[in-house]
């Protein structure tokens, strides 16, 4: 035992059961929770459970957002699994096979990449087999990746369908049919999710391409994006025909929203310092790689592998400036060219940055993994007394519940975490392996440990179930006011109710009002004619309330 090694890059069964540790907890096991993943799961659930299957709804409401192809994929494992779990679990499996899609198109895309680097020498052959796990590494270890791999959201579905069209272009100079059909089936899907904004970068990127690289100036280019083309051509036009057919009003709010939305916007200083901040911490730490990988190639702009992933990571950069709707969600697809570029320059990092990267990632998990043990100690046990009084003090009446099984699970992925910082290998692939490993070591813990804590602080089922017992009976329509999209789908998946907005319906009489109101702003008065019969929020809340009003009729 005192020789055992752990070789590095991760060979593929140690590195399945990374990608394990990564992916699967907290895809079940709570409710859904604020803000994306409510209203993801409030979508599938419309799919599911009404049996329309060709627009997206959220609460009764067409959602013009996004497009239906991740939330079909949801509400199918709603419907498939129903029986075994959760609905709103069963759906939110939807966005690990999405994610695992994406690792598995990322690590074909490296080895394609490189491939005829090592296709006369035999000697290398492992080596060509592993590149392509440098580049899911280095995917993984994205800080901002991590949260947005477990929601039930569109743009996991986005980076499946942009990884599969990566794979593609890596393709292009060596098989153009099988090329052309994974760049048709990649964009296409893309397109399906999240609308024809965020296969534009690729599209550029595409063509652009063999402006600057002779090998792309062939037979095998055209007959590969020729090929593109066709396959690409059905994902564009059999959906949204469909839509115009069921009702033009509704296809213009969807090519609206998905389309002239974002590319009517100005460009602004604001916008982009704004995308570059984020980026910085939300990217790490692929961006300093893959930035220390253009600098080594630099003279090298003939390479397919360095130029197409960078004009894309330009043109994506770009679009993240336009994006009307500021957050993280829109540098998701960012992600995927930086860890194309990074990838690449792993064997090249310097000795001491490298070891750097990889110590400081170890330092940082290892201490956060220490926090949530001690955390976890003081919910189970009230040692050490000031945690535990804090930990009720943010989610008040949360009771804590002894399980066995989380709890050994979290014990053996503290062991494996260890022993990966002090049995592995001294590599150049430690920075990213460390970061990856850190990661789902941080999320598994989080996960296995403290739960039931953040989910019953998150969770609208409360609120929903206590709105639903004070309704009064027959009450007809509900209008609601100032309500999220997200408490939307939490009151129509978890009571069945279904408001109508007074911001669409003005006209709309109903008997019954429902505000959302916010601490920070000033309380909203219905007026004098309507009688408060319920208020309510999430326990350690103390910005959202919840009214319940009810016309009083004496009151003219």
């Amino acid at each position: 035992m005192s020789g055992f090694r752990i070789a590095l890059p991760l060979a593929r069964i140690p590195l399945l059961i990374l990608i394990a540790i990564y992916l699967l907890p907290g895809l079940v096991g709570h409710d859904p929770w604020k803000n994306d993943d409510a209203i993801g799961i409030g979508i599938a659930h419309q799919f599911a459970s009404h049996g329309d299957w060709l627009l997206p709804r959220l609460a009764g409401e067409h959602y013009a957002n996004d497009g239906p192809l991740f939330y079909w994929i949801a509400a199918g494992f709603a419907k498939l699994l129903g029986g075994l779990l959760a609905q709103h679990d069963a759906a939110r499996l939807a966005a690990g096979v999405c994610i695992a899609l994406t690792l598995a198109f990322l690590r074909l895309a490296g080895r394609a990449f490189h491939e005829k680097n090592y296709y006369d020498d035999d000697s290398r052959g492992e080596d060509m087999s592993l590149r392509g796990h440098g580049v899911m590494l280095m995917f993984m270890g994205c800080t901002g990746l991590l949260m947005h791999a477990h929601q039930t959201i569109s743009e996991t579905a986005l980076l499946a369908g942009l990884a599969c069209a990566y794979w593609g272009a890596a393709l292009v100079g060596k098989r153009p049919y099988a090329a052309g059909i994974a760049l048709g089936c990649g964009l296409g899907a893309a397109f399906l999710a999240t609308g024809l904004p965020h296969i534009l970068p690729l599209l550029i990127a595409l063509l652009a391409t063999p402006l600057f690289v002779a090998d792309w100036r062939s037979r095998n280019t055209t007959l590969a994006l020729a090929c593109a083309a066709l396959v690409l051509a059905p994902w564009l036009v059999t959906w949204p025909a469909l839509l115009y057919a069921r009702s033009p009003v509704l296809f213009a709010a969807w090519l609206h929203e998905n389309s002239l939305a974002v590319l009517a916007q100005a460009p602004s200083l604001d916008a982009a310092t704004q995308v570059l901040r984020t980026l910085s911490w939300f990217a790490w730490p692929a961006w300093p790689i893959a930035l220390w990988g253009l600098w080594l190639y630099r003279r090298k702009s003939h390479s397919a592998a360095v130029v197409l992933p960078l004009i894309a990571l330009v043109a994506e950069l770009c679009l993240s400036v336009l994006a009307p709707a500021r957050g993280e969600l829109p540098l998701l697809p960012l992600l995927l060219p930086l860890a194309l570029l990074g990838a690449q320059v792993l064997g090249d990092l310097r000795r001491g940055a490298a070891n750097a990267l990889a110590w400081f990632g170890a330092m940082t998990f290892s201490l956060l993994g220490g926090l949530i043990w001690v955390g976890y100690m003081a919910l189970q046990t009230g040692f050490p007394p000031r945690i535990a009084a804090n930990a009720v003090r943010i989610e008040p009446g949360f009771v804590a519940h002894f399980s066995w099984l989380p709890l050994i699970t979290a014990i053996a992925v503290t062991l494996a975490w260890i022993t990966l910082l002090w049995r592995s290998k001294n590599a150049s692939h430690r920075c990213v392996t460390f970061w990856a490993a850190g990661l789902a070591t941080f999320w598994a813990l989080t996960m296995m440990l403290w739960l039931p804590w953040i989910d019953y602080g998150k969770s609208y089922r409360p609120v929903a179930r206590a709105l639903q017992a004070n309704l009064p009976k027959r009450h007809g329509c509900i209008a609601s006011r100032g309500l999220g999209e997200a408490q939307r789908a939490a009151f129509d998946y978890h009571a069945g109710i279904v408001t109508e907005r007074a911001e669409v319906h003005a006209g709309r009489r109903c008997a019954l009002l429902l505000i959302q109101e916010n601490a920070r702003l000033p309380a909203a008065n219905p007026g004098v004619s309507w009688k408060k019969l319920w208020e309510g929020n999430r326990a350690g809340d103390r910005t959202e309330k919840f009214r319940l009003y009810r016309k009083d009729k004496s009151i003219s």
